[in-house]
């Protein structure tokens, strides 16, 4: 069996997501089996994490195996960039780094997302691409410039655990306010995973917040093919009505990707995208779901988040499920 990645969704065919959906669920009901006894997984995170991290540590310890989580301080700056001359702050080239982590582990997780150049270099996920490219293990996205799939995937488990069959139910993606730019990874990597399962997708946000182009185009191809839709709206509560779903979720303006003040300056106005009691009542009434941090009384209200519309809790477990699924999935047990 020839090595497989995970850095989108996408990687995924039809069958194999809703295979890997159900494999999760059963591994929920059936709790830990030592399916990856004596198995070595290694996390790198060049960025903060807490549930990624923990999540990934437990499932792949349910299993029977172990992981190793090295931090930015663990690892030398790496060289991305094929046939770089090294004389710069970069130690190592991520050809090297991934071959040695290619003899010590079986599978490798990386986490990446900080703005490093432009949005057209960045969107690339040049190291990400570069591990999977020359390491001769299974890598997984745990976090990039582009995606999330871990985390959507994760949450299309929860919304199957509410309504068994997705087609055709309504999910209304919602820009919220946060002082921070967050990463498009999450919602870039939930409209893939939603279209390709029949959703009828909507997606609010204020202007200057717009999702990257080629995103939206193979959700808008995903939903054509699949019996679902995507709308934009620019108006938060219009886009809550009839939602069965809402999920809340600040990110970057792409516009202003090299322009941090412009974006701090866009924020300026926009403290009413939050998600409030009001606005989920509009649904049916929807449920809640936001992947974690979130920032309360700013992106959603207490009430919200506490209250029984919520599934932050659900969300956060099945991360847990999924990823021991994929696990599984990865490396071919």
């Amino acid at each position: 069996m020839s090595k497989r990645d995970l850095l989108s969704p996408d990687d995924l065919n039809d069958e194999e997501l809703v295979n890997l959906l159900e494999l999760a669920e059963r591994m929920q009901r059936r709790g830990p089996r030592d399916l990856l006894k004596g198995r070595i997984l290694g996390l790198l995170f060049r960025d903060p994490s807490l549930r990624t991290r923990v999540s990934f540590d437990v499932a792949i310890s349910q299993l029977g195996g172990r992981a190793i989580a090295l931090s930015s301080d663990d690892a030398y700056g790496v060289e991305a960039m094929p046939d770089a001359k090294m004389d710069g702050s970069a130690e190592e080239h991520v050809k090297d780094a991934a071959l040695a982590l290619s003899r010590y582990l079986d599978v490798l997780g990386l986490r990446e997302s900080a703005r490093g150049g432009s949005w057209k270099e960045d969107r690339e996920d040049p190291l990400l691409r570069a591990y999977a490219e020359h390491a001769s293990i299974p890598i997984i996205n745990l976090q990039s410039h582009m995606h999330h799939p871990c985390q959507a995937l994760a949450d299309a488990m929860t919304m199957r655990s509410k309504v068994r069959e997705l087609r055709g139910r309504r999910l209304t993606l919602a820009w919220t306010q946060d002082p921070q730019a967050q990463s498009v990874g999450v919602p870039h990597s939930l409209v893939l995973v939603a279209t390709r399962l029949g959703m009828d997708l909507r997606i609010a946000h204020p202007q200057g917040f717009e999702l990257d182009d080629e995103v939206l185009e193979t959700a808008r191809g995903h939903a054509a093919r699949c019996g679902g839709t995507v709308e934009i709206s620019h108006d938060l509560e219009s886009a809550c009505e009839g939602a069965d779903f809402v999920y809340a979720r600040s990110w970057r303006s792409i516009p202003s990707y090299d322009d941090p003040d412009r974006e701090r300056l866009l924020k300026r106005s926009l403290d009413h995208w939050m998600l409030t009691p009001e606005l989920i009542e509009l649904g049916n009434p929807a449920w809640l779901m936001q992947p974690l941090p979130v920032r309360r009384k700013v992106s959603v209200a207490s009430e919200v988040l506490d209250g029984p519309w919520s599934l932050i809790g659900e969300q956060a477990e099945n991360r847990l499920h999924l990823q021991k699924a994929l696990l599984v999935f990865l490396l071919g047990s």
